[in-house]
């Protein structure tokens, strides 16, 4: 018994980089079920940080999901600052152990919304499955914090085929979102399954396939997953997937490798990133982020309000953080890396876009619309055509303010040059 003591104590010196370099080794880096099979949970985390008071409490008192990363992304993240981005989405810290008043389990009533288990049907022609309960990392951040990591939420096949039979029944459905938890986790046995049943449907001719293993763990894209994704990716069905990269400190050489993989299949990616307090919530730090996505061949795809859930208080933004971010980003990175900033409204309402007032209005004497530029911050006017019946449909600008902006205005007639000297 001694003997263990003082083994015990030399372990707790060991400092979060020995530890760190002790797991890293103990495995092939690469296989991707070793690094499932090593995921870190709560209570290795004083092996690999230096934790603060915060994240001490945040681990014990957590309402939210559980703990759990891969040593890959582990290795992205920074054992001494607190502040560190991949951090924070890994460690809990002591704002998850408040349930806020205007906080709720399930915020976009998908449970009121799921008419057999794991099926959300919101909007008219595409339902939402969820297929896993299990991800390679439980992100501090998730909006199904209710059900991923949650046992009791596991999907048996049983489930799955009742899903099927839904989606079957309703012809009206045409595309499938599969999500969790991370469809990537499930075995390529299931994948091909369930991928399989979807392309027998006729009516359904969309597949999404929503992960984040591109992100927590690379790796797991492999040559005999991306086959199977190439299999049904046909005439039949079309296959397309949404990754979720919120920094670029997780843009790694790892996480380029397997977007090209999944590009070869046919499969086109894109991003819905989630707008995090003390993470990415200015502007140029998204801006970075949407550059590098562009360089690992990925479109931008959203930019997530974040959810009203359990212990998010943390995590959540001013809505003016997101119009004020897509305001900076464009024109300094292509259209295509720019995200749409959207609300997923409370109570089912479904996905809104919200960004800058570019368009100021309407002037109905001169039959003119006034933009301000988003690269200059100048004003411009473009006319209504020639027997439009939509004049009353525009918000009408004053006489005071067109007076103000007309003399510094630029048109077809008038443009800016090189430098913002007006043309001539």
């Amino acid at each position: 018994m001694e003997r263990l003591g003082k083994n015990r104590g030399i372990a707790d010196l060991e400092s979060p980089a020995d530890s760190r370099k002790s797991l890293y080794s103990s495995f092939v880096w690469t296989d991707y079920k070793a690094q499932l099979q090593r995921r870190v949970k709560a209570e290795d985390l004083p092996k690999y940080f230096h934790l603060t008071e915060s994240e001490k409490i945040g681990i014990q008192e957590t309402i939210r999901l559980n703990v759990g990363t891969t040593p890959y992304y582990l290795s992205l993240s920074d054992p001494e600052d607190p502040n560190c981005p991949i951090r924070k989405m890994i460690v809990p810290r002591r704002e998850e152990s408040f349930f806020s008043p205007e906080e709720t389990l399930d915020p976009l009533h998908e449970e009121d919304l799921s008419p057999v288990k794991g099926l959300t049907h919101m909007y008219p022609d595409r339902v939402l499955l969820f297929s896993n309960h299990e991800c390679s990392v439980y992100c501090r951040h998730c909006m199904r914090g209710r059900k991923v990591s949650d046992s009791t939420e596991r999907m048996e096949t049983a489930d799955l085929e009742l899903c099927f039979d839904y989606i079957r029944n309703h012809p009206e459905i045409s595309d499938v979102v599969i999500s969790g938890g991370d469809p990537l986790n499930l075995s390529d046995s299931k994948i091909d399954w369930i991928l399989e049943n979807l392309e027998k449907i006729s009516h359904v001719k969309i597949c999404r396939l929503g992960t984040r293993n591109p992100v927590t763990l690379p790796m797991r894209i492999t040559t005999d997953l991306c086959k199977i994704v190439e299999s049904h990716n046909t005439d039949r069905l079309s296959i397309f997937c949404n990754t979720q990269f919120n920094h670029e400190k997780e843009c790694t050489s790892e996480a380029k490798e397997a977007i090209l993989k999944l590009l070869k299949a046919g499969v086109s990616v894109g991003n819905q990133c989630v707008i995090l307090k003390g993470i990415n919530d200015d502007e140029e730090t998204m801006l970075r982020l949407h550059r590098k996505l562009l360089e690992l061949r990925i479109r931008a795809y959203y930019m997530y309000d974040p959810e009203l859930i359990p212990g998010s208080r943390g995590f959540r933004t001013p809505l003016a953080k997101g119009i004020q971010i897509i305001e900076y980003m464009r024109g300094k990175v292509a259209g295509m890396g720019i995200p749409q900033f959207v609300n997923d409204l409370p109570g089912g309402g479904g996905k809104v876009s919200l960004g800058p007032n570019w368009y100021l209005g309407f002037h109905k004497p001169s039959r003119n619309h006034v933009f301000r530029s988003a690269v200059r911050g100048t004003y411009h006017l473009s006319p209504e055509p020639v027997g439009s019946e939509y004049e009353e449909f525009y918000p009408e600008i004053s006489e005071e303010t067109w007076s103000k902006l007309l003399q510094n205005s630029y048109s077809a007639f008038k443009g800016l040059g090189p430098l913002g000297e007006s043309g001539k």
